[in-house]
């Protein structure tokens, strides 16, 4: 699931920065919200979880080992944390995605607006 949504975050920020997407500002503002609200939810479970602290099992080679894995498991590439940081990444790809579409919009409309002044 996160590399679907890794892919069409990265299509559309590909879309955003090659103009082929384009936005009215006060269209977007209430996705723009929305995305301030999930990166901000995003923050605080990250800040919930924190850093691991050393599991342990016993002094022993068994126990040493399990401690091991399970903190490998906590701080690992498929653990809720990576989960979460990852998420929170694409979040912020997407927002920046977003305000480049308003950014092309300006940029088409402001060219429009140029051309009908030479019509006119």
């Amino acid at each position: 699931m996160l590399e679907a949504v890794g892919s069409a975050v990265g299509a559309f920020s590909n879309a955003a920065a090659s103009g082929q997407v384009s936005i009215e500002a006060a269209a977007a503002e209430d996705a723009l919200a929305r995305i301030g609200d999930v990166q901000e939810q995003l923050a605080q479970l990250l800040d919930q979880t924190g850093q691991g602290s050393e599991v342990q099992l016993g002094a022993n080679p068994v126990g040493d080992a399990m401690a091991r894995k399970s903190m490998g498991r906590y701080d690992g590439d498929d653990s809720f944390r990576a989960a979460l940081t990852l998420l929170a990444e694409q979040t912020e790809k997407a927002e920046r995605a977003l305000r480049q579409c308003i950014d092309n919009y300006v940029d088409i409309d402001g060219g429009h607006a140029a051309d009908y002044g030479r019509q006119a």
